[in-house]
């Protein structure tokens, strides 16, 4: 049983490993673009990254909180 929580732990590290990628690709498109010339498109564009990437950094704290506590019902002895 422990093998399948393991398996469930790596799986869940490489999708929270994947949303920091993903946060720090969008985020710095947005503020790449903020860092141009301010057309209406571009701050459009550069609200939108900074959403997206909130958003994401949420999901990636929920993900970290998953991943917690995975590991501490490894922990734990089973009955």
């Amino acid at each position: 049983m422990a093998d399948k929580e393991a398996e469930q732990i790596k799986y869940e590290t490489e999708l929270l490993k994947l949303m920091a990628l993903f946060i720090l690709a969008v985020g710095g498109s947005a503020i790449g673009l903020l860092l141009g010339e301010r057309t209406t498109f571009r701050l459009v564009l550069a609200l939108s990254g900074i959403v997206v990437s909130l958003i994401l950094a949420i999901g990636a704290w929920g993900q970290h909180r998953a991943i917690r506590q995975l590991i501490s019902q490894i922990g734990e002895p089973s009955s």
